[in-house]
């Protein structure tokens, strides 16, 4: 399995950047490398006196928004996972203040979206011992499904997603 990070940052106007080890102490452990993209329907008529359908194609085919899930893991200190994953949370749901919109990169796979919210949270596997572990999965919506972006630098440090 290889660790990795993923670099958020709000739609709104100055939105500071928050990566996902950095500022959550969290790591991101499947990330899909590529989407599944599906077109919008076509408008059709099947009409039963006649073999096959008429379509009205378009001059370019619009594509679905669609889900993606990323498995993250949190390993700390006994006691500190509900918060870790709360404050991961509030972020995803607007509690900063910068709404819930979202652009993301992964530089693992050099894969970034914008047009991005939070779905839903899904806890896969909880240990207690002498320390929290647990992985969760977090199911995204991408409304934007044919943007793609990319980290924005200068003089090596990282400023934004564009």
């Amino acid at each position: 399995m290889v660790e990795h990070d993923i670099i958020f940052q709000k739609e709104k106007d100055g939105s500071p950047i928050k990566c996902l080890v950095s500022d959550f102490d969290m790591v991101c452990t499947s990330f899909p490398p590529h989407p599944t993209l599906e077109t919008k329907d076509v408008t059709t008529d099947d009409w039963a006196d006649e073999n096959g359908e008429d379509s009205f194609e378009p001059d370019v085919l619009l594509l679905k928004a669609y889900n993606l899930e990323v498995q993250i893991g949190y390993s700390g200190d006994a006691g500190t996972a509900n918060i870790k994953i709360f404050d991961f949370l509030k972020y995803l749901l607007g509690h900063d203040g910068n709404g819930v919109r979202l652009k993301m990169y992964n530089p693992y796979t050099n894969m970034g979206y914008k047009g991005v919210r939070f779905v839903s949270y899904t806890p896969e596997q909880y240990q207690h011992l002498s320390g929290d572990l647990i992985t969760f999965t977090i199911t995204f919506r991408v409304t934007e499904p044919a943007s793609t972006v990319s980290p924005v630098y200068s003089d090596n440090t990282l400023i934004g997603l564009q």
